[in-house]
């Protein structure tokens, strides 16, 4: 476990080192041609945070192209859209994510020098989008074309004629509204000073808790412009990864602790983040680095975290005895989500035969007893099409042994279908090249695992063998892909092999005792289906339990995932940086060279290229402290 944890105890705001009670006052700027309305959260007169909240309200004027508003100025300050442009605009950049980012999206070959599809702000910058112009938007006139139309007649998916029409109607009534680029502007000292604020509460926390309450933040895609029903899915993703990576037996959603609900608090007791944080080296199977509690790990981890400066800032950090009490959130899990910290976090270990160890697990003993004596604790299924392999599929679920609402599945993947790798053929003695791992959770979510022939730990699956279709790359890469691919549990397969065999269709020449053996150890469909929606309900109600809607077209974590790794444009950088677009731009020379295409270019610079900078670039604005600044 990791060592106590010790707290001073707080002062209430208006003694001692907090300083005089700050004011909350607001003076709404209306700025002339409907630029953007700008809120100053700098009440003592003095700047808290090194200087740089001196200019935190002045916002500048183009709004966020992703992942649904428009953002070039408004034309009119009181203008109100009749259609609800938030949903237009994510609509929108749904319908073109989906029919239009292979030939023209960030990674595509930019057919027709267009590779920024999904940048609603670059479409209407580079001339492609006319606001209120649909018939002058080249974007509608080729979608809606009747020869030589786009995409080409021949390429599927195709848009229907509603997400036609729905374009047509972004284009015509919301490509010219700011969306919520109007948000009063949320400084890094006020974000602060909240928290601050709700560790003194003691109704929700006692002061021998403090050491352990952290908090995410999603105030950055709020000054960024977005409107709550954006945000939403960022909060689903937060509280689903969260428990995700729990190996505490209940589920407990982050809490929110400000009106728009964009910052939130967790106690890292509840998910076993308390515990010593530690970096496993696969290839030595020792740890190479160990952390007082886990979140120290994943802030170490996060390129984005950083040590907030400031006399608010130093009580929280006394309070809550670390130097990194907030994270971002979409940061998380983007790192979080994927190895080599997925698997840290989790304390997945090197080989499948350790994993199944500490379960209490011996999948042979299993399979051998299962075909002797049948005592229903094993289940396989074989099925010729699994829909992320082009061969053959085995998925086997195991019950614990000491916890019944726990089970173990492995699947048995193949790159052929030949030989000993046809399990049509030896329903037993198979051969698999890769295995993927899905196990119960202690409080009903799942954790993942990727395995070789020999049962050892992988970050990637075999792409020969295995494909993710979500993914810009096609790689099943452990946790996000699984999370994805699973969004409502172990996926329904129904069995091949034994209701071929029932139906003598079989493809092996089996003698009674192996069609006995294979009646015990691949129940009938119906009886498989059962145990997998048993599964699968249990599953389900977790994620209710995390506040997740269940179903949809968008999975939450690899939404976030795959949107954070979108190229950062100006006003963006500026959100994530703690300062405003004006203040960004006129400091860029300061800054990295690598990020001098935040103010030439629409699109802005890659995720990556603004990752390299992001700490080096928190240190030159005087917003915090990072390994840069050392």
């Amino acid at each position: 476990m990791a060592p106590a944890h010790s707290s001073p105890a707080l002062r209430p705001p208006g003694t001692s080192s907090f300083g005089p009670p700050r004011s909350r006052s607001c003076p709404l700027l209306l700025l002339a041609f409907a630029h953007i309305t700008a809120c100053f959260y700098n009440p003592s007169g003095t700047p808290d945070n090194g200087g740089a909240d001196q200019t935190e309200g002045t916002v500048g004027t183009s709004g966020p192209g992703n992942p649904g508003d428009a953002s070039t100025a408004s034309t009119g300050q009181d203008e109100q859209p009749e259609a609800s442009c938030s949903e237009l605009a994510a609509q929108t950049l749904d319908i073109l994510d989906k029919n239009c980012k292979q030939c023209h999206g960030p990674d595509s070959a930019a057919l027709g020098s267009i590779n920024y599809i999904t940048n609603l702000d670059a479409l209407i910058w580079n001339g492609k989008v006319v606001p209120g112009e649909p018939n002058n938007s080249a974007i509608y006139r080729r979608m809606s074309a009747t020869m030589l139309p786009m995409p080409p007649e021949s390429q599927e998916p195709r848009p229907s004629e509603d997400d036609i029409r729905a374009v047509e109607q972004w284009i015509a009534e919301c490509a010219a509204v700011t969306g919520c680029g109007q948000n009063p502007w949320m400084t890094r000292t006020h974000v602060i000073d909240l928290i601050r604020n709700d560790l003194l509460n003691t109704q929700e926390i006692s002061a021998d808790a403090r050491p352990f309450i952290r908090y995410f933040s999603l105030v950055h895609l709020y000054n960024y412009g977005w409107c709550d029903d954006q945000i939403e899915i960022y909060r689903h993703a937060l509280s689903k990864l969260a428990n995700s990576l729990s190996n505490e037996i209940v589920v407990v959603p982050p809490v929110p602790i400000d009106p728009d609900k964009l910052i939130f608090r967790i106690d890292i007791r509840d998910y076993g983040w308390d515990a010593a944080g530690r970096v496993l080296d696969v290839a030595t199977n020792t740890f190479v680095e160990e952390f007082p509690d886990t979140w120290e790990l994943i802030a170490d981890k996060d390129p984005y975290a950083l040590e907030f400066i400031g006399d608010s800032a130093e009580d929280v950090k006394q309070a809550t005895n670390t130097k990194f009490f907030l994270l971002q959130a979409d940061a998380f899990v983007e790192v979080s989500a994927q190895p080599p910290l997925y698997h840290d976090i989790l304390r997945i270990p090197a080989t499948r035969f350790e994993l199944e160890a500490s379960f209490g697990i011996d999948v042979d003993a299993n399979v051998t007893q299962e075909i002797e004596i049948n005592p229903d604790r094993v289940g396989r299924a074989a099925f010729h099409e699994s829909g992320v392999s082009a061969f053959n599929r085995v998925i086997e679920r195991h019950a614990f042994p000491n916890a019944s609402y726990r089970v173990y599945w492995i699947t048995h993947d193949f790159q052929s279908n030949a030989g000993d790798a046809n399990v049509f053929l030896d329903p037993f003695n198979f051969v698999e090249d890769a295995s993927e791992i899905i196990y119960s959770l202690p409080n009903g979510l799942q954790g993942y695992m990727i395995v070789n022939a020999e049962g050892n730990r992988l970050d990637d699956a075999p792409s020969q063998i295995v494909q993710d279709k979500n993914a810009p790359d096609g790689v099943v890469r452990n946790g996000k892909s699984c999370m994805g691919c699973h969004s409502v549990g172990v996926i329904n397969k129904e069995d091949d092999l034994r209701w071929e065999v029932d139906h003598n269709l079989g493809q092996g020449d089996f003698d009674d005792n192996q069609l006995d053996a294979i009646r015990a150890l691949y129940p009938k469909r119906d009886t498989f289906n059962a145990l997998l929606a048993l599964d699968s309900g249990r599953f389900v109600s977790a994620i209710i339990a995390a506040g997740v809607p269940v179903g949809g077209d968008k999975e939450p974590i690899v939404t976030v995932f795959n949107a954070f790794d979108e190229a950062v444009e100006l006003r963006r950088a500026a959100a994530e940086l703690w300062t405003t677009e004006t203040t960004l731009r006129e400091k860029l020379g300061q800054l990295s060279p690598a990020l001098d295409d935040l103010d030439k270019s629409p699109t802005g610079v890659p995720r990556d290229v603004f990752t390299a900078a992001y700490a080096d670039a928190i240190c030159q604005l005087k917003v915090g402290i990072t390994k840069a600044c050392k």
